[in-house]
């Protein structure tokens, strides 16, 4: 770990580097021609910054700030969870990598309803991907060995760090499910089962003992041996189906690439069990219509919530198919026929993909580009706010909770989710790389922030900032937030059209994206998304 770093992680908040050479529109944006790093921890941020700064490439980086997501903020990720990943190299090639939670050979088809939310404990745990997706996205595209990387995380978890206040109010949002379990009260939370304040410096040594031994074993330290065994003996003698040979046969997949057109702009994500057809195919949908035109409008919040109705539809139908597939979801035709059914009215014929979301707002999102031109997009998440909210003592991270709110699942399948890592090029270089955290809302506002940039070209600051919206069984919800609402007239305008709309200012509900945009003179602008907590930073030499 370098002395830059050293002082970065000692001081906290309040970051300012040489390369910051201009006003930011928005808190913790950040400028460089050197590369950037943007993720929703100020903490993990530095930490690929600091690869960067060393001479990593974006990979490197990407994989040590996913790591070190891991350690600082467990109420969104872990190494019990599940990472996607969108790579593109400098020399334009496209690589995907699948890392999602994969149900265990004995889990009975069918076991937990489908509309509990909220589900957790031993039976919600499903195998873990993130290890074995980051450790194989590294070993095929990073420069760095897996211990080079995973050094700051372990850093962390053995010598501690300050626990960031909203990190701490997350974790104490769920402190009394995470009480019913021994590991998670010993791991997260003080010797007295209360939750840890803010400000507390928190220190994970049997984290930092496992991120050690993935460091010097690699990913089969995690997936066999004594670290697997205890996984599974703690998992299956209290109830839950994950065993050893679940674990030791777990691979991270080549993930489907999918590909659009929005305007004059290529689009390039991952295919189910992400949900990148699904942001392409709303954005092809809005491609008929002259969405700028009717930018601030009631007209743009019916357009755009029918899109993503529709595209949400869709997407249900896939699941449920075997004819329906990617190039289906993503052709300018699928789009063309569903666009019909568009309207500046309510549609009467709207579908109710259901009466809530079923995807809880999680989730962290990471965006990475270097100088030489690579660029990583990576999504990872543990389901809800600390996942099954279950750690095994001595091992010292919580499992995902992946198999109680995602329907009919059954051996060997992986979950779906909402996880949508995008690249946006024009003429074949990256403009935009982006992806967010927040279930279903993590599409919305994708296509929200998209919308501005491409059809109103705004810069990707004021995108981040304006106000979104999201729907659900016909209901659009438009933000409210304070510094970021809609006008109350076009809310007027928006029921007068006959939509059922509902004003929120629960800002984290909106999703939260995380990006980088190019500009024309290859100057890197990192924007967090103003709803979190989050840091863009460049690598500064020192």
């Amino acid at each position: 770990m370098t002395r830059y770093l050293r002082t970065v992680l000692a001081c906290g908040a309040g970051l300012a580097l040489a390369a910051q050479s201009s006003a930011q529109t928005l808190p913790g944006t950040a400028r460089s021609r050197a590369g950037m790093v943007v993720s929703g921890s100020e903490i993990a941020t530095a930490v690929g910054a600091d690869v960067l700064a060393r001479g990593g490439n974006a990979v490197d980086a990407a994989v040590a700030t996913a790591f070190a997501l891991a350690v600082v903020e467990p109420s969104m990720s872990g190494i019990g969870g599940r990472t996607q990943l969108l790579i593109r190299t400098p020399a334009g090639e496209y690589y995907g990598v699948d890392g999602t939670t994969e149900v265990p050979a004995a889990y009975p088809r069918g076991l937990l309803p489908f509309d509990d939310d909220d589900a957790y404990g031993w039976q919600t745990i499903a195998i873990p991907g993130t290890v074995a997706a980051l450790s194989s996205a590294l070993a095929s595209h990073g420069t760095w060995s897996l211990a080079n990387v995973l050094e700051p995380a372990i850093g962390l978890a053995r010598d501690g760090f300050v626990l960031p206040h909203e990190e701490a109010a997350r974790i104490a949002s769920v402190a009394a499910k995470l009480r019913e379990f021994e590991g998670s009260r010993r791991h997260f939370l003080r010797r007295d089962g209360q939750p840890l304040a803010g400000g507390t410096r928190i220190v994970q040594p049997d984290l930092a003992r496992v991120l050690s031994a993935i460091a010097e074993r690699g990913p089969a330290a995690f997936y066999t041996g004594e670290i697997a065994r205890r996984m599974a003996r703690d998992v299956t003698a209290n109830g839950g189906y994950l065993r050893v040979e679940d674990l030791a046969a777990y691979r991270a997949e080549s993930a489907i690439l999918v590909r659009g057109r929005y305007r004059d702009h290529d689009l390039v994500g991952t295919y189910l069990p992400a949900s990148g057809a699904t942001t392409i195919e709303a954005l092809h949908i809005l491609e008929r219509f002259p969405l700028g035109d009717h930018a601030g409008r009631a007209e743009w919040l019916a357009l755009v919530a029918q899109a993503l109705e529709l595209a949400f539809e869709d997407r249900a139908a896939a699941i449920a198919s075997d004819t329906i597939g990617p190039n289906e979801l993503t052709s300018k035709e699928r789009a063309g026929v569903l666009a019909e059914r568009v309207r500046f009215q309510a549609r009467e014929d709207a579908a109710a993909v259901g009466a809530r979301d079923l995807e809880p707002a999680h989730t962290t999102h990471l965006s990475v580009a270097d100088s030489a031109g690579g660029v990583v997009a990576l999504t990872q998440s543990v389901g809800p706010t600390m996942g099954s909210k279950v750690a095994t003592r001595g091992l010292g991270f919580a499992y995902a909770a992946t198999m109680g709110y995602l329907g009919d699942i059954g051996p060997g399948d992986r979950p779906m989710s909402s996880q949508s890592p995008l690249i946006v090029e024009r003429a074949g270089k990256p403009v935009l790389v982006l992806g967010g955290a927040g279930g279903r809302r993590i599409i919305s506002a994708l296509v929200a922030v998209l919308a501005r940039v491409i059809d109103e070209r705004l810069p990707l600051t004021d995108a981040m900032a304006a106000p979104r919206l999201h729907t659900t069984s016909g209901r659009i919800d438009v933000e409210s937030r304070a510094g970021s609402a809609w006008p109350d007239a076009a809310v007027a305008d928006l029921r007068a059209l006959g939509f059922e709309a509902r004003t929120r200012g629960d800002a984290p509900y909106f999703a939260r994206i995380n990006a980088i945009a190019w500009e024309a003179d290859g100057t890197l602008v990192g924007v967090p998304d103003p709803r979190w907590e989050g840091k863009a930073l460049a690598p500064t030499r020192r």
